[in-house]
């Protein structure tokens, strides 16, 4: 572990045999395993793409060569072996070590993402502008088996077989992306992998034949045969050669000495090439080794014994809350047609598959099929719901527009991770949903201020003919199945009555705003509080009515600036000349950085002391 701690760069790898870098790579998932079990972060991903890591730094210099890595979850193992090992200890904290790629981070780090399918596109244009400018260096693009299946990544693909243009694509290849992957290109890859027999006779002759000097020598014919087979077998029927690529594969991500191999031999090919890379997610920890479901793609903190938490909630999720929801309404209703882009896990709909696999659809990591999915089926009379991230709705937007709402589909979207969002940083927030839905015509966008309003709001949704969004945050809180309430379209709620002025808001922050103004009330400034639950359309009449009645008008949101409540209600104040002194409170428009929820919302000085000071100095001036 002291070792793997005082890696300063990759270029004690080329002194390295291989029985070394195996040494290296069991240390290495140690050192990930150990640390992980205490800060949380993406697991088995990286045990995964060590030791194609290592061979990687070893064959190219990191110093030059441009090497990207979709989506960078898997990137543990890069920034060990490019000094970054020291500060695991704060992995994906504030101020801390970044759980993706960061070019602010390290001199390595030459690009960034955090969400799937962009290495593709922005490979090629480092290699263009390569080209363009005459130097000479590598351009390796590290994407895996379910990235790859994205649109995206198939636009890149053919662009790139059309250029004829230096590139290289490792295709990491574990079968999984947080789950087990779908659709027909994985079906593909799995033919192309020649199926667990061809992989398990590999080994097991390998390991026979090398245990004596002769069968070393068969060993090395063997190996010579295989590779030429692959060659002649593999490449004829190829997906990826049909598009223009050489392509070499698919080789042992666990062994090194045929890693380096095809990796040398590929740093000499001028076109492009996909090498086809075989992993094993989760290598070296056994529990992580054999989980189909994901639970070992994402953690918290673990026991590294059992692989339990080490802290367990005894609150539901609102994902969980959602989607019981879900599952109950779908039991009575056969219509009902829940999809999810390769979120089945993180908005826990197993349980949805589980019990209605017939009405559950996961399409892989595919969020604008999803969408026209969803449209065509409303079209056809069913009731689609689309579970997905907020952070990963951006990458639908045209669809929603032009598929969704342009046609007024009853389409339901259940927009999750709405708002801040732990740990993940600047790619994963939530905070851009609402600025890019408002515009939209037809569009209902709701944030329901506990799980009973989510139920009245799923059950409206489901009788709105309509595209219907409803946003919920990542957190965990209690519920209670309650008495429904039927919820008009687009009306606000009293949530308590004041004489002094009003605060507007929405969503978690209800809940919060009742504990300032309690506080407030006890300095004699007693405020009505507003329950926003609908972003559009607006309750008008009520907010006619408050504008008129009270001064002081207090908007606080969970939402950037300029583009959400705070817009709609001082451009309505404006459409009927009302004269009112307004206060926002919101987000800063700027991209947030990686912390904690609570430590995102005191940063922006959202948090309940900040914003009770805040009011109540309004009142002494």
């Amino acid at each position: 572990m002291d070792k793997v701690e005082n890696i300063k760069n990759p270029d004690f790898l080329k002194d390295l045999n291989n029985d070394e870098l195996d040494t290296l790579g069991a240390d290495i998932r140690e050192f990930i395993l150990e640390n992980v079990s205490n800060t949380g972060g993406h697991l088995s991903s990286n045990l995964g793409i060590t030791d194609l890591t290592i061979a990687m730094l070893k064959v190219f210099d990191a110093s030059i060569d441009k090497i990207i890595f979709d989506v960078g979850h898997q990137t543990y193992p890069y920034k060990i072996l490019t000094g970054r090992a020291k500060d695991f200890k704060n992995l994906r904290k504030y101020n801390g070590l970044e759980g993706f790629q960061k070019k602010s981070e390290s001199k390595y780090d030459v690009y960034e993402a955090g969400h799937s399918s962009t290495s593709l596109s922005a490979g090629l244009g480092f290699a263009l502008a390569r080209d363009l400018d005459k130097k000479d260096y590598n351009v390796v693009c590290v994407i895996g088996d379910g990235s790859i299946s994205n649109g995206l990544s198939f636009e890149a693909l053919n662009h790139i077989g059309s250029l004829n243009t230096r590139l290289i694509i490792i295709l990491n290849d574990n079968e999984m992306s947080i789950s087990k992957n779908v659709g027909a290109v994985h079906n593909f890859l799995d033919s192309v992998r020649a199926g667990k027999g061809y992989n398990d006779v590999k080994k097991n002759t390998k390991s026979f034949l090398n245990k004596t000097k002769f069968g070393k020598v068969c060993a090395n014919a063997l190996n010579n045969i295989k590779d030429n087979f692959k060659m002649l077998y593999v490449k004829k029927g190829s997906l990826f050669t049909s598009l223009g690529f050489e392509y070499f594969g698919p080789i042992d991500g666990e062994d090194f000495n045929e890693m380096i191999k095809y990796l040398q031999m590929v740093k000499n090919i001028n076109k492009p090439v996909l090498l086809h890379v075989i992993t094993k997610k989760g290598f070296g920890y056994e529990l992580a080794e054999n989980d189909e479901t994901g639970s070992f793609h994402g953690v918290g903190p673990f026991n590294i014994k059992d692989g339990k938490p080490k802290e367990i909630s005894n609150l539901p999720s609102y994902s969980e809350i959602m989607s019981s929801y879900v599952l109950n309404y779908a039991k009575k209703d056969k219509d009902i047609i829940v999809i999810t882009p390769a979120m089945e896990k993180g908005c826990k709909l197993s349980i949805i598959k589980e019990k209605l696999p017939k009405q559950f659809i996961d399409v892989g990591i595919n969020e604008e099929h999803a969408l026209v999915l969803a449209s065509s089926l409303a079209e056809n009379g069913k009731k689609p719901i689309c579970f997905i991230y907020s952070s990963f709705l951006q990458r639908g937007y045209d669809e929603i527009v032009h598929d969704i709402a342009r046609m007024n589909e009853h389409v339901i979207i259940c927009i999750d991770r709405a708002g801040f969002v732990s740990s993940d940083g600047e790619t994963h927030q939530g905070l851009f949903d609402v600025p890019m839905l408002l515009p939209i015509p037809n569009m209902v966008i709701s944030m329901p201020s506990s799980p009973k309003e989510a139920d009245n709001l799923l059950e409206l949704a489901l009788k709105t003919d309509k595209p219907f969004a409803i946003r919920y945050p990542k957190i965990n809180l209690k519920y209670d199945f309650q008495k429904k309430e039927d919820i008009v379209l687009g009306s606000w709620s009293v949530i308590a009555s004041g004489e002094d002025g009003i605060i507007i808001t929405y969503g978690d922050f209800v809940s919060r705003a009742q504990n300032i103004c309690e506080k407030l009330s006890k300095d004699n400034i007693n405020l009505t509080i507003i329950n926003a639950r609908f972003l559009k359309p607006i309750d008008e009449k009520m907010l006619t009515k408050i504008l008129k009645y009270y001064k002081k008008v207090f908007i606080y949101e969970e939402s950037m600036e300029g583009c959400s409540l705070d817009s709609i209600v001082l451009s309505f104040a404006s459409k009927i000349n009302s004269k009112n002194d307004f206060y926002v409170y919101n987000i800063p428009n700027k991209f947030m950085f990686t912390a904690t929820r609570e430590e995102l919302i005191r940063l922006n000085n959202l948090d309940e002391e900040s914003i009770y000071n805040k009011i109540k100095n309004e009142y002494k001036k």
